[in-house]
């Protein structure tokens, strides 16, 4: 296998939503240069196998796989940790002890609720030594107003490794969905921001053209999504048609 450096070293991270499992597309992806794939588990088609093959294609190329587990089920949390997740994302949580309780599933007793089985992919089937500094990043996303509205009080946790903004759900819940310029969705992203800066906690978010990438990166975001990867393939085969009938 090559040795690659840690994927996620980089100043400014690049990576991209999963919805289709394949195991082919992940190394695609990451021979392509991203740092990180998001493994969609709430509005993707992963089970625990196709997730399991793209975990393992991503830490064949050097490239980390995080997964966004469905919902707050210790289970889940703990399989999708098993299978060696880099890290988790989570969705839909709204208060500080919500994302408490998300935080807490990510380590072992006794500082955490996560199970422990030392023979697991995570752990290389027990051929590796449990390190504490193996810590999986946690994830939250930002994207109800309620989370809003207590967030200087949420990211007083000290388990956020990097909060993502959920700017579609939050627009929805604004009244412009979709509408990412809007006056209220950018106030919205801009106190998110604001407080991400005082607490010194990382920030994650989509932007899909050159233009955004920079914009964010000057903001100070630590990681840039480029989008969902049914999207993006939907554009590159539209353009080669668009590019061959000279429309």
């Amino acid at each position: 296998m090559a040795i690659h450096p840690h994927p996620l070293d980089a100043d400014l991270l690049h990576g991209i939503w999963r919805i289709i499992p394949n195991a082919s597309l992940t190394e695609i992806i990451a021979q392509s240069g991203f740092n990180f794939q998001i493994l969609d588990r709430e509005h993707g088609a992963y089970d625990y196998d196709t997730l399991q093959a793209d975990i393992t294609a991503c830490d064949a190329h050097g490239c980390a796989p995080f997964v966004r587990v469905s919902g707050k089920d210790n289970v889940e949390v703990q399989r999708c940790l098993d299978l060696g997740a880099y890290g988790l994302v989570f969705p839909q949580l709204s208060t500080p002890e919500e994302f408490a309780r998300a935080s807490a599933m990510m380590d072992h007793a006794p500082v955490g609720t996560r199970g422990f089985n030392p023979f697991v992919r995570a752990y290389g089937y027990g051929s590796e030594v449990v390190e504490e500094t193996k810590r999986p990043w946690f994830i939250p996303i930002i994207e109800t107003l309620s989370a809003v509205e207590a967030l200087d009080e949420i990211l007083q946790n000290p388990r956020i490794d990097l909060i993502y903004i959920g700017s579609y759900d939050l627009s929805a819940q604004l009244g412009c969905p979709g509408q990412m310029s809007d006056p209220k969705m950018v106030d919205v992203t801009n106190r998110i921001i604001a407080a991400a800066d005082r607490a010194k906690v990382g920030i994650g978010l989509m932007a899909l053209t050159p233009d955004l990438v920079a914009q964010w990166r000057s903001r100070g975001v630590r990681a840039i999504v480029h989008g969902v990867e049914s999207h993006r393939t939907l554009q590159a085969f539209s353009g080669i048609i668009e590019a061959s009938s000279g429309s």
